[in-house]
């Protein structure tokens, strides 16, 4: 007598459970990762505050858009969703203190090894500057 294998309902539902914990976990660990350096909470509001927007788009222009463009690789990666990918203290602690961030911060050393080895120099800006610079990243966002 042969029998079939039957793959009960509970255990595809805890397989799918499963799967997709491991993947949100993932997206968890990114957002839950602030960097090293002086910012260990960021207050977001939902609302965008254009007056930083502003300043920050600025500041993106003046600083970043050597390397960094938003849509397109150029010497480091695009930056129109990294507000999606990390978390505000992750951005605010690489801006803030870039030279610690790329010694011992794994994310970080995995994209300098992933785009040749180019270091990011130190934008040196003031925490409140960093802000509005996530405030504009927030603010490109799709």
């Amino acid at each position: 007598m042969r029998t079939k294998f039957r793959f009960p309902i509970f255990s595809f539902v805890f397989v799918s459970i499963v799967c997709l914990t491991l993947g949100l976990n993932q997206s968890f660990a990114q957002a839950k990762d602030l960097g090293i350096g002086p910012i260990k909470s960021v207050k977001i509001d939902a609302a965008l505050d254009p007056k930083m927007v502003s300043q920050g788009k600025g500041i993106f222009n003046e600083k970043c858009m050597l390397c960094h463009e938003l849509d397109q690789v150029k010497i480091g990666p695009p930056l129109r969703n990294i507000t999606k990918d990390r978390a505000p203290e992750y951005i605010m602690n690489l801006l803030l203190n870039t030279s610690q961030m790329q010694k011992e911060n794994a994310n970080i050393k995995a994209l300098i090894k992933k785009y040749n080895n180019i270091v990011m120099t130190n934008p040196e800006l003031t925490q409140d500057k960093a802000r509005s610079v996530v405030e504009y990243l927030r603010s490109v966002a799709k």
